[in-house]
């Protein structure tokens, strides 16, 4: 896709960033992203409306947190505001969903290919390793 009616010229993409937590998909956007890209990374999300760090999500700002998180997506479907790449970060273990959502947006996906074992050893407490274990239970290729 081009962007030639805001005069920016520039080839723009949206990417879909998944893979399992602690996989690196976050580690991997900062790498690749510039200052004018537009990020969706949902541990942000929730650190940016509670007193939380990333690794705990109380469940009663989930309506927050999700409605917060399609706006964005919104924002990338329809192409608002002048960012030139907009990168989705998220699990997506289910080759279903990931299929709707780069559909939706016009993105294409992003497997961020680390080994279970070494997500494991990147968690900060038994409560991720279970959330490890459940993405690789449910993940398709």
């Amino acid at each position: 896709d081009t962007d030639r009616s805001r005069g920016l010229g520039d080839v723009y993409k949206r990417q879909i960033v998944y893979g399992s937590p602690c996989s690196g998909k976050s580690t991997w956007v900062e790498k690749v992203a510039t200052k004018d890209d537009l990020i969706l990374d949902i541990d942000k999300i929730w650190e940016c409306i509670s007193v939380c760090d990333k690794y705990h999500k109380p469940s009663r700002l989930k309506a927050n947190v999700f409605g917060i998180r399609d706006a964005i997506l919104d924002q990338i479907r329809t192409r608002t505001g002048q960012w030139l790449n907009a990168y989705v970060i998220g699990g997506y273990p289910l080759a279903m969903d990931r299929k709707r959502l780069a559909d939706s947006l016009g993105a294409e996906q992003v497997f961020i290919d680390t080994d279970k074992d070494t997500c494991l050893g990147r968690c900060v407490n038994d409560e991720w390793k279970r959330f490890v274990n459940d993405w690789w239970d449910m993940y398709q290729a």
